[in-house]
């Protein structure tokens, strides 16, 4: 019989190319979705999988984890925000952790105890064991500890894949790579902070690739345990070293003035190489090769 995956963020960018990926290897996926049905990401969603629609409740989402039945749950679902504002900390706490409370009690209810966490490489500041950079990395690590309650009492069986940057192809969130394609295809010039701000970029299909090894790591094992692993390249890289890697793939050069944006309060200066890389896994896509194949954005985009 097909594995059954539940997927949280599955109209998100590495959670949609998560649904398309085990739908193609023969799972039944089905999603969560706080988007109305007519929503075109939506509708695109239901073409690969059971989409479902939560309305914020508890109830809600018992419902859709009871009838969907998942071997195993995909929980990349969250609210991101770099510097939050005042007007930020409800949406944080309400997406990042009431959200998951209600996915882990669902899960209990229904007799769901395999769950794949996406955590963030943004909870290690200064390279810290935990140290979170930003109120969205804290609201990561509470829904963390809510996990391992469930993994001790209702023994759930739980990995946690603490993420690198991601990209890949069809990204429209404003992070770096995008805006540099926008940037790329708009000849125009990026307001960059020091040339030197250390990077790390895992390409979209070797984050999926991540997220089904680990479901096949808690299927091949019956033990209540909450692992934490690292998904990073083995590529780091400065923001500077970046874009002469685009331009190298690419063909393209892009300007850039450098120094003349500054670096947030918290910002990362010092490459993350705390934890245990997801055993199994390995970055496969390089970077020169993961920007080569990246396409601009349309002019309607």
């Amino acid at each position: 019989m097909a594995e059954r995956a539940l997927i949280t963020g599955a109209t998100g960018f590495v959670g949609g190319r998560l649904a398309r990926r085990l739908a193609a290897e023969g799972w039944e996926v089905h999603g969560v979705v706080r988007r109305p049905p007519g929503d075109p990401v939506v509708r695109a969603l239901a073409g690969i999988c059971d989409a479902h629609y939560h309305d914020g409740s508890t109830e809600s989402l018992a419902r859709i984890v009871a009838l969907s039945r998942p071997t195993v749950v995909f929980h990349l679902a969250a609210c991101f925000v770099a510097e939050h504002h005042a007007s930020d900390v409800e949406p944080l706490v309400r997406d990042n952790i009431v959200f998951g409370a209600q996915l882990l009690e669902g899960m209990s209810a229904a007799g769901a105890k395999r769950i794949v966490n996406a955590g963030s490489a943004w909870q290690h500041f200064k390279n810290a064991e935990y140290s979170p950079v930003s109120l969205y990395a804290a609201t990561k690590k509470a829904f963390a500890d809510l996990l391992q309650f469930y993994v001790d009492a209702s023994r759930f069986q739980a990995i946690t894949l603490e993420l690198s940057d991601t990209y890949g192809p069809g990204d429209t969130r404003r992070k770096l790579i995008p805006i540099m394609a926008e940037a790329e295809q708009n000849k125009r010039e990026l307001s960059m902070v020091s040339g030197d701000l250390p990077l790390n970029f895992v390409h979209v299909d070797d984050a999926v690739n991540a997220f089904i090894v680990a479901a096949r790591r808690l299927l091949a094992n019956s033990s209540a345990t909450h692992d934490i692993f690292a998904v990073r390249s083995n590529e780091p890289v400065a923001v500077k070293d970046l874009f002469s890697i685009w331009e190298t793939a690419r063909g393209t050069p892009l300007a850039a003035r450098w120094g003349a944006r500054p670096y947030r309060a918290r910002e990362v200066l010092e490459h993350w190489t705390q934890g245990t890389v997801l055993p199994g896994w390995e970055s496969k896509i390089s970077l020169a090769q993961g920007l080569a194949t990246l396409s601009v954005p349309s002019e309607n985009q």
